[in-house]
């Protein structure tokens, strides 16, 4: 092997090492600031009732809001959790054959109260018998997580789908919703952690962590994701599963 290819292997290998230790910084960084401001939250809150600066109705009026901020550093804390997991050394997807009929109703449930919050009809379109060689952990991370950001971004009474397809080496998954879309930028900082606080439909927070996990998963299984928005319209989030890559 030439010394060109040793050093053009050697730049690309140095470049990944460097994009990796940058999106830990920020991840880092991002779990800190959530955290310091939700406890500094809490704290003054509880400062001012026990001083008397802050009534009692002021305090229970502004429980949704702490409410909100602490479920959102708990969805933080979950990704990071979860992802941590597939770092440690000698990690390996435990393959098992998933029934994704069955697997969605697991889903719906799980995500029963931010489907009741917003009215959303959530629905599976496909093959009822169709199944899935995967890493049911994984797996369940990756669509639990992208069906909570299509309730997310939805708008009240709207509709959510998991439509499944047959392929020759395994399936396809898409998650789909007519809500709120996004627009060119934030489609291009999907998994950078470079965007702005996203706001759901009900002005809900989120750092958009859970993407970049979903992409390591998604790599963790030889699949393939694609996104496809227009503002205004919604979402279409497409998950290529070939069971031969795993």
């Amino acid at each position: 092997m030439s010394k060109e290819v040793h050093n053009l292997k050697d730049a690309d290998l140095i470049k990944q090492l460097k994009a990796e230790s940058e999106l830990k910084t920020k991840w880092l960084s991002l779990i800190a600031h959530d955290f310091r401001g939700l406890f500094s939250n809490i704290r003054m809150l509880l400062n001012g009732f026990d001083n008397g600066s802050i009534s009692q109705d002021t305090l229970i009026g502004m429980l949704a809001e702490i409410k909100q901020i602490a479920d959102k550093n708990s969805k933080t804390l979950e990704s990071t959790f979860a992802w941590v997991n597939t770092q440690i050394d000698g990690f390996n997807p435990i393959i098992e054959e998933i029934d994704l009929y069955s697997f969605f109703q697991i889903l719906k449930e799980e995500l029963k109260a931010e489907i009741d919050l917003k009215r959303i009809s959530l629905k599976y379109s496909g093959e009822k018998d169709l199944k899935l060689r995967s890493d049911r952990f994984l797996l369940t991370f990756i669509l639990k997580q992208t069906i909570g950001n299509a309730i997310k971004y939805s708008y009240e009474g709207g509709e959510v789908r998991m439509i499944v397809s047959k392929e020759s080496e395994g399936c396809t998954i898409l998650i789909e919703d007519y809500g709120m879309g996004m627009n060119k930028r934030v489609q291009e900082n999907l998994y950078t952690l470079n965007g702005c606080p996203y706001l759901g439909s009900m002005h809900e927070k989120g750092a958009g962590l859970s993407l970049v996990v979903i992409k390591d998963f998604v790599e963790k299984l030889g699949a393939k994701m694609d996104v496809s928005s227009t503002i205004g319209e919604g979402t279409t989030v497409t998950f290529i599963f070939d069971e031969n890559k795993i």
